[in-house]
C-alpha cells in the first residue's frame, strides 16, 4: 500500500510540475508580447499588399495616407524609407509608375519630406471622403474612381491649414484599384 501511495504522490508531483511549467511558459510569452509596441511604421512596412490589397478605392487612398504620414512624420532609416517608397509604388497604376521611375520617385519624395521638415510642417490628421462620395466613371473602357482626401497640417509658425487632394484610381487586370493620378485642390469638392 505504501508503495502505491509513494508512486501516486510522485506522479501527482510530476503532473503538477508539468502543469506549472506549461502555465508559466504560456503566460510569460503573453506578457512579453504585450510589452512590444507596434508602430504605424511597422504596420505599414509589414503589410503584404500582394496578399491583402485594399479592396476599394477609398481603402487604397487610406493606406496611401498612412504611408504619407509615416514618410513625413516619423523617424526611419534608409532601408525603412526604401520600403515605404516601395509600398507606395505598389498602390500605383502602371501609367503612373512609368512617369515616376523608382529612383526619381524616391528622390522627389525625399526632397518633399526635407522641405516639410525645413518649414516645420506636420501632418496632424488625414481623412478620406465617405464611401458614398466616391465617384465612379468608365474612362477608355476601364473602371475608374475619384476619391478626395483632406490633410490637416500645422506650420512652424503655429498656423494651421487644410489641403485637399483628388485621387484618380483605375482597376487593373486583377481588379485591384491603383492610383493613376492625383492633384491638389483648394477646397473640398462638392458632390
Amino acid at each position: 500500500m505504501k508503495k502505491y501511495l509513494k508512486t501516486g504522490i510522485a506522479a501527482a508531483a510530476v503532473i503538477a510540475l508539468i502543469v506549472g511549467c506549461y502555465y508559466y511558459m504560456t503566460h510569460r510569452d503573453t506578457a512579453a508580447a504585450d510589452d512590444v509596441e507596434v508602430t504605424q511604421l511597422d504596420q505599414v512596412l509589414s503589410r503584404q499588399l500582394n496578399q491583402s490589397y485594399p479592396p476599394t478605392p477609398r481603402e487604397v487612398v487610406k493606406f496611401y495616407n498612412r504611408i504619407i504620414e509615416c514618410a513625413y512624420g516619423t523617424d526611419y532609416d534608409t532601408e525603412q524609407f526604401d520600403k515605404l517608397a516601395e509600398q507606395a509604388r505598389k498602390l500605383m497604376d502602371d501609367e503612373l509608375l512609368e512617369n515616376n521611375p523608382r529612383d526619381a520617385y524616391k528622390s522627389q519624395l525625399l526632397a518633399e519630406v526635407a522641405s516639410y521638415k525645413e518649414e516645420s510642417r506636420k501632418i496632424l490628421q488625414t481623412s478620406v471622403c465617405n464611401s458614398d462620395e466616391v465617384r465612379y466613371r468608365e474612362i477608355g473602357g476601364r473602371k475608374c474612381a475619384y476619391v478626395q482626401a483632406a490633410y490637416f497640417m500645422k506650420e512652424g509658425d503655429g498656423s494651421f491649414f487644410r489641403t485637399y487632394q483628388i485621387y484618380l484610381l483605375r482597376q487593373d487586370k486583377d481588379k485591384n484599384w491603383k492610383i493613376v493620378a492625383y492633384h491638389v485642390t483648394d477646397a473640398p469638392e462638392e458632390s
